[in-house]
């Protein structure tokens, strides 16, 4: 952890507990460290002194914002810590009004980037007993002792990759300085791109051998902030959209749904992605449809919840392909 992080890691509690403690929110949203050094988990401070569980790290990739509606149900001000990818996620469920903002208090930090446990996971596998940053370089420590030294830059989950600004903005707090953002890279859609170079039969059996592996957990859908529906249409019987066979035809089914579900409206989070046990490129998907919104209606940021939807909005202009 850098001097910095430290540094905000104190600011951050004192400031959560004299939230607490005055009253400002009934409970506040941040991050405890997790089961292994490469992760944290989320932590409900539910009274100042539990405040000092808080930690802000190089590893709190996880959005708190679903969490929020969860909250919300009961009385009272919620106060949650929010990255800059995580605030367009909030707002995302004000758009939709799903969400109340008059009843949450954002706490903004700013992020240098999130290291991604998956990436460092699948090339340095074995137990990881320390992890942490030290000048500019990912640092790990194994279970026999080997010390890594590693370019953080390497393993970074990618939407940070693509970060314009790491600093929130609008917030109601802000803890820890700014840090000056990278260069960030082109949103060329490269990826997308390369899948539709496929022949058709090459890109079907592209998306068979993904979907395939689809366990049908859910949990792309549930830590969405574009998917948040009262009642998801998969988890109705009457009209039945999705039967409980699992086959790819059915997986095909619930990923395209999903996929135009949330067409001009997913913020690039990347959380689908990062959460798939499987570890299946969801975000090729979102990115597919977001690369046709700017081409076919001009919309130039098509993940900023301020900018128009397109697909929610009718207009005698419109193009029309049939």
């Amino acid at each position: 952890m850098s001097g910095e992080m430290r540094a905000t890691n104190g600011e951050l509690r004192e400031k959560v507990a004299g939230l607490l403690a005055a009253g400002q929110v009934r409970v506040f949203l941040g991050y405890r460290a997790g089961r292994t050094p490469l992760r944290v988990r989320p932590h409900h401070v539910l009274g100042p002194e539990q405040a000092d569980d808080l930690v802000w790290n190089e590893f709190c990739a996880p959005s708190l914002a679903k969490y929020l509606l969860d909250e919300q149900e009961d009385e009272g001000r919620v106060g949650v810590l929010v990255k800059a990818c995580d605030l367009r996620a909030t707002r995302r469920l004000v758009a939709d009004r799903r969400l109340d903002r008059e009843r949450v208090l954002l706490v903004g930090v700013a992020c240098p980037g999130m290291v991604d446990a998956r990436k460092v996971e699948s090339l340095h596998p074995g137990p990881i007993v320390e992890a942490g940053v030290r000048d500019g370089k990912l640092v790990l420590q194994t279970s026999t002792g080997e010390v890594k030294e590693l370019p953080r830059e390497e393993y970074l989950l990618d939407r940070c990759l693509h970060c314009e600004d790491p600093n929130p903005r609008d917030v109601d707090l802000v803890v820890g300085p700014e840090v000056a953002p990278r260069p960030a890279r082109t949103r060329d859609y490269a990826e997308v791109a390369e899948i539709l170079a496929m022949p058709l039969a090459e890109r079907a059996a592209y998306w068979d051998r993904q979907f395939s592996r689809c366990v049908r957990c859910f949990a792309c859908r549930n830590v969405c902030p574009a998917c948040s529906c009262r009642e998801c249409c998969f988890d109705v019987w009457e009209p039945m959209w999705l039967s409980r066979e699992v086959s790819v035809s059915e997986q095909y089914m619930f990923h395209f749904t999903r996929a135009f579900h949330v067409a001009g409206r997913c913020v690039d989070c990347g959380e689908c992605e990062r959460v798939c046990p499987v570890g299946i490129p969801l975000m090729k998907l979102n990115r597919a449809l977001q690369k046709e919104i700017q081409e076919l209606f001009g919309v130039e940021r098509p993940w900023d919840p301020d900018e128009k939807e397109p697909l929610a909005m009718y207009a005698p202009g419109d193009p029309d392909f049939h």
